[in-house]
Parts: structure tokens; sequence; C-alpha cells
């Protein structure tokens, strides 16, 4: 799959009704490679379980994210997600998640090396025992908050700083608005003369 839409894969975490992967584009667009991803599943999933329609509901929700702590953020906030839907009680519990490569060290050929996640130790046991730390402590409400905005409303996730230079660069804009059509202005002059 990689080979045909190349993309580099970071984490991931499988649910019965979604899931969640955090993937770099590496010159596909990320639309071709989640279209790629779902109708070979879905292809999969019918032939192994005799059946049809759809598997998944919905359009994915993708936003970019600052290569930094924010990247890793991500990364612990996806694999930390069954302890905080209290699914299990430790990470290494649940056996769909990227969590087994980081904070087990399983080998998997389908998670890539994440800079930011090696810079935690030089040490490959000291990383894991840092990340095991990192994912078991809760992540604070604000930047749990922080990304579920950046997921839902598809703005950057990142620093005030790195956002704004993004938005200015991409000439993108930042305001949230409500969904759905934008309601009609009012004539106040129609009202007063019914």
């Amino acid at each position: 799959m990689q080979q045909r839409k190349p993309f580099a894969l970071y984490g991931y975490r499988l649910l019965d009704n979604h899931f969640h992967l955090l993937i770099r584009t590496r010159g596909a667009s990320i639309s071709r490679i989640m279209q790629s991803l779902l109708v070979s599943h879905t292809q999969q999933y019918h032939r192994n379980h005799r059946s049809g329609g759809h598997v998944w509901q919905g359009r994915f929700k993708s936003l970019v994210i600052q290569n930094d702590e924010h990247l890793l953020t991500v990364v612990r906030s996806i694999e930390a997600n069954p302890l905080r839907a209290r699914v299990v009680a430790r990470a290494e519990d649940y056996p769909w998640s990227s969590y087994r490569v980081h904070g087990l060290r399983e080998a998997s050929p389908l998670v890539d090396s994440l800079i930011t996640y090696e810079a935690l130790s030089p040490h490959p046991a000291v990383r894991q025992r840092k990340w095991a730390e990192f994912v078991h402590r809760p992540l604070d409400e604000q930047r749990l908050a922080a990304i579920r905005r950046s997921t839902e409303t598809g703005l950057p996730y990142g620093d005030f700083a790195w956002v704004q230079r993004l938005a200015k660069k991409l000439a993108l804009d930042l305001t949230i608005r409500p969904c759905g059509r934008p309601r009609k202005a009012s004539n106040s002059h129609e009202t007063l003369n019914k």
C-alpha cells in the first residue's frame, strides 16, 4: 500500500466504529491515500465476512500538525485514547494501537520512525520507559481540547505563532464558523411594515 500511495505512518488506533491514523503524505494527496486505504480495507472485510455495503460511515477528518512536541502530543493522545475511554487499564493491554511499537518496542513494518519520539532518549529502553510514563499520564484538558478543536475544524494544530505563519503562507482563513448555511440578514424595515 505505501508503495502505491506513499506516506509515513507514525501512530494509529483502531476501534470498533472508527480509527485514528497519524500519517505524513509523501507526494500523494491525503484524499487519495484515504480512499485507497478504505477501499482496500472494505474489500478485504467483505471477503472475510461475506458481506456487502459500507464498513465506515462519514468522511475522514484531517489536520496539519506542527512537527515538534505537538506531533508527539497527538501520537500520545491517539495511543492513550483506550485509557481515557476506560477500555483498558494499561495501554499495553490494547492490541490495536501503535503503543505496542512505542511503549513496548515491538517491531512493526507499518510504523515509521518519528524524530520527536527518538529524541526522548538515545537509549531505546529509556525512550520506551519515558513514553510509557508519558502515555499513562492524563493529557491536560487544554491540550486535549485544542486537538479536538483542530480535528473538528480542520485548522492547524501547533503553537500560535506557527499557526499564524502557516495561515499567512497558505492564505488560510482561521475563522471558525458555525456549520450550515449562513442565516439571511433580517430586514427590519420589512418587519415594521407588515
